[in-house]
């Protein structure tokens, strides 16, 4: 029979290695690049589209761009995304 102190003993150990295993794992970063006047979310989601493993980042760094058509071709964009501007 389970009783209340071997469930709180259980739970304390999970609780134990999921702290262990967070202190244990580094932050990840992600670098964005985005064009000076554009939105650092539209920059984000186009990065997160391009990058879908990148959506767990800790961290964002974004790169600035004084050219728009250099952040536009960046390599953040997806390729569907870079012929439909182009089009």
């Amino acid at each position: 029979m389970v009783t209340a102190s071997l469930i709180s003993r259980l739970s304390q150990a999970v609780d134990l290695l999921e702290e262990r295993l967070q202190q244990s794992r580094p932050l990840k970063v992600v670098k964005v690049r985005c064009g000076l006047r554009e939105d650092r979310d539209v920059a984000r989601a186009r990065h997160y589209r391009a990058h879908p493993n990148d959506k767990d980042a800790n961290i964002t760094v974004f790169e600035f761009y004084d050219d728009e058509d250099m952040a536009d071709e960046s390599q953040d964009r997806c390729p569907s995304a870079v012929q439909k501007t182009r089009s």
